[in-house]
């Protein structure tokens, strides 16, 4: 419970919308989504579907792109909300708890899930494991409309066939019938039969109502519907436990053997000590108030009590706590039965609750093997289904939802790391914040700047970034398009898409001059590296083919504005 499920959740954007390749990545969608309806025979016979270009172009992504901007917005303030009150009598970290004490204890976990009068999520609530039972699955087939992701930013629904089962939960005398999640036929919660419509049911039973449905959470056991807990395998031992420690504390109410004896020799004891005895010890030598209790043992002469007996008596005080049990039967079976329980949930005995015997070495070691090997997974199996099937009823494209782990590492040692890195051009800045937001389990605030996404000494020796190219398409597609040319890297810089300069029907302009020396320093450090390095020959058509680019695309200067630019800015260096 508090390892994989008290950590709280975060969302993870399915598409990166400052990443360098974002317009690739939705030009790629959009190719998926078009070649997708080409061969849907819905739209077999739909003009505009059929006359859409194979590649979008520029302007198309642009659009899509503001679209996809202004969904995730919306879709990331419709999650927050959501999941801030989808329990109304608890958080959604005591929802998921309370499921993985089900789970790790019954092997089923069940949620409620309830939905407003347009067929939306609203609610979850919390369901007893005990008081859920499961009916055989149906033999009908039923058509379901399915969200099945056909890109990186697109559902489609599909019609599958499927069958479902009911739900019943008896607590208190009372039952309560539930369909599983996604099942859309009408079902009584009532008698658990199936109507054709709400109306139709409320018809027979003004009293009666639809039922809800029910999101199961199980321990697979492929010879039962039910789940089956880790520990079933070590069942005998838990009941071993159980029966050593009953042994243990009934000898506290019921032990046997008094503390302490008085004997009285040479003589026998009286007629009225043997019941005596017996009572004493079946009613006053059990329970706290009774242990200091002694037995008093009478004798009498064996001449009986003549006067001319000649017997010597004596009387003894003799202690029995030899033969009383000091501690706890069974310690050893009882620890061994502790690691046998242990070792089915794979966890180590420091997280157990036993710390002997360990160090921060070795506690770390074992820390860092159950996250890895028995947290972690059990939290992506739970992401899966709250994503597979929660968020795509839905409709949510842009988000994923993803448990937060325990911060398991040393923050000050992965800071070092990270710094090291940094200083070694290895990560950008960019990359950096993003490790750092794993680690510490919070989302940094976005830096908007170019100098984030390269390495820290390129920027301390004042070298610019490299701009990052507007057209999504790549230079072939843009070559296909006409005369309707893209100034590529200076739209980057801050120049606005326009005609070039030179070209039939382009309209004159002037570009900034600091773009103009960005784009020119830049072009020199690839010809001096391309000197350097003895670059292949297709490095070299690269480089030529940009330049000729830029003859037809970037505006020239005039040269008299030039070199007054330069003597007024440059220095004598």
């Amino acid at each position: 419970m508090t390892n994989i499920d008290a950590f709280g959740h975060r969302f993870e954007a399915v598409i990166d919308l400052d990443a360098s390749d974002v317009d690739h990545r939705i030009a790629n969608a959009m190719i998926v989504e078009r070649q997708r309806k080409r061969s849907d025979p819905r739209f077999r016979d739909d003009p505009t579907v059929q006359d859409l270009a194979a590649t979008p172009t520029p302007e198309e992504v642009a659009a899509k792109k503001a679209e996809v901007i202004e969904h995730m917005r919306l879709e990331r303030s419709r999650l927050e909300t959501f999941f801030e009150f989808c329990c109304v009598d608890l958080s959604f970290v005591t929802l998921r708890r309370r499921t993985r004490q089900d789970i790790e204890v019954m092997g089923n976990g069940y949620w409620e899930v309830l939905r407003d009068g347009g067929g939306e999520i609203v609610q979850l609530v919390y369901l007893p494991g005990f008081t859920m039972r499961l009916l055989p699955l149906e033999l009908d087939l039923v058509d379901v409309d399915v969200n099945l992701k056909i890109s990186e930013i697109a559902f489609d629904t599909m019609k599958v066939r499927r069958r479902f089962r009911r739900y019943v939960q008896v607590f208190e005398q009372q039952v309560v019938y539930f369909k599983e999640f996604g099942d859309p036929r009408v079902l009584s919660r009532k008698t658990g039969r199936f109507f054709r419509s709400i109306d139709e049911l409320e018809a027979g039973d003004a009293t009666d109502g639809p039922a809800t449905e029910v999101l199961h959470f199980k321990l697979h056991n492929a010879r039962s519907a039910y789940g089956t807990p880790r520990w079933i395998g070590n069942l005998l031992s838990v009941l071993g436990t159980r029966q050593a420690e009953e042994v243990n504390f009934l000898y506290f109410e019921n032990k046997s053997v008094p503390p302490l004896a008085l004997l009285v020799s040479g003589g026998r004891l009286s007629a009225q000590s043997v019941p005596r005895i017996e009572s004493y010890i079946e009613n006053h030598i059990k329970g706290k108030r009774n242990f200091h209790k002694i037995l008093v043992l009478e004798a009498e002469p064996a001449g009986g009590t003549s006067f001319d007996h000649t017997g010597r008596m004596k009387i003894e005080l003799r202690p029995l706590t030899n033969a009383q049990q000091t501690d706890a039967l069974f310690q050893s079976y009882d620890e061994r039965n502790h690691d046998k329980v242990g070792q089915s949930f794979r966890l180590p005995r420091l997280l157990r609750g036993d710390i002997r015997d360990f160090n921060r070495s070795t506690g770390d070691a074992a820390l860092s093997f159950a996250e890895m090997q028995v947290f972690q997974p059990e939290r992506e199996e739970f992401d899966f289904i709250v994503n597979r099937k929660l968020l795509a009823d839905m409709g949510i494209r842009f988000w994923r939802f993803r448990s937060n782990s325990p911060v398991t590492r040393d923050p000050a040692a992965m800071a070092d790391i990270v710094r090291s890195l940094v200083n070694a051009n290895i990560l950008t800045p960019e990359e950096g914040r993003m490790l750092a937001s794993d680690v510490f389990n919070r989302e940094f605030k976005r830096i908007n700047a170019s100098w984030v996404k390269q390495p820290v000494p390129l920027t301390l020796a004042g070298i610019p970034p490299t701009p990052e190219p507007e057209n999504p398409l790549g230079p072939e597609v843009q070559k296909d398009r006409g005369g309707d040319l893209s100034t590529g890297d200076l739209a980057a810089a801050g120049g606005q898409l326009a005609a070039a300069q030179g070209l039939p029907g382009g309209r004159r302009r002037r570009a900034p001059l600091f773009d103009l020396m960005n784009e020119a320093t830049r072009l020199i450090a690839i010809r001096n590296a391309l000197r350097e390095a003895e670059a292949g020959q297709a490095a070299r058509d690269f480089h030529q083919t940009r330049r000729a680019e830029l003859e037809r695309e970037v505006v020239t200067v005039p040269a008299d504005e030039l070199a007054s630019w330069f003597e007024k800015e440059s220095t004598p260096s």
